[in-house]
């Protein structure tokens, strides 16, 4: 349900119910139909936990899309940090087969984040674990310090993922439990509209007082329906 109609729908079922309620030539009527203010109560408290959860979903994709932009933008920069580096480490271990191997300096780079974070992990570990590899740095100006400081923030990416990825989850579990939630309305909303149907049958007027979602009384089919052609 698009955004606009599930707020109107909220916004309908929410006037439904109260004046129905509310309304003492209403509810005087529905209450026959065992509408009493305790059933009542029940399609209210959905109505309030249908728009709560609606707006609970709301913040939740916020948070989402907060942290997919900051993990974005941390894998943005670790990328041009380790690409810096790696053209670098090329030129200085190249023709190390130990170094073209432990630091997997050969090949294309992966796309996905689970392939790059893999190659760029595996780039500072192995390079900050052996001397032969930092010495060979060592000449481009590249101290040990400035390899771990370039490997937190490689490592700082994976900690934005995990937020994005927990934040994803929320989003989609926010708007399955706001969906549901929005069937049972639905349901509850359906059946007091068929019973205002019929308990104001006779006087179909009083159900504009119901608001936007009030039943509508079908006009009975006039004219006389053409005879059927009989094929010989």
């Amino acid at each position: 349900m698009p955004k606009s109609s599930r707020s109107k729908f909220l916004q309908g079922a929410r006037t439904l119910v109260e004046n129905a309620a509310g309304l003492p030539e209403m509810s005087s009527v529905l209450s026959g139909y065992g509408y009493t203010e305790a059933r009542f109560k029940e399609g209210l408290d959905l109505v309030d936990a249908a728009d709560s959860l609606s707006k609970r979903t709301s913040l939740e994709y916020g948070e989402k899309m907060e942290a997919s932009a900051e993990f974005s933008g941390a894998w943005a920069t670790a990328n041009v940090v380790y690409s810096k580096t790696l053209k670098l480490a090329r030129i200085a271990l190249g023709d190390d087969p130990k170094g073209v191997a432990a630091l997997r300096l050969m090949g294309t780079r992966k796309q996905s984040f689970s392939g790059w974070y893999d190659q760029a992990g595996t780039f500072y570990e192995n390079m900050l674990g052996d001397k032969r590899f930092t010495d060979g740095l060592a000449v481009f100006g590249y101290t040990k310090d400035r390899l771990r400081d370039e490997k937190k923030v490689v490592d700082d990416v994976m900690k934005k993922y995990t937020t994005h990825a927990y934040e994803s989850g929320s989003a989609q579990a926010s708007t399955a439990e706001r969906d549901r939630k929005l069937k049972e309305l639905d349901s509850w909303v359906s059946d007091l509209r068929g019973v205002c149907e019929v308990a104001f049958y006779d006087t179909p007027d009083e159900l504009e007082k119901l608001g936007p979602l009030a039943p509508t009384r079908r006009r009975a089919a006039t004219g006389k329906k053409k005879p059927a052609v009989v094929k010989t």
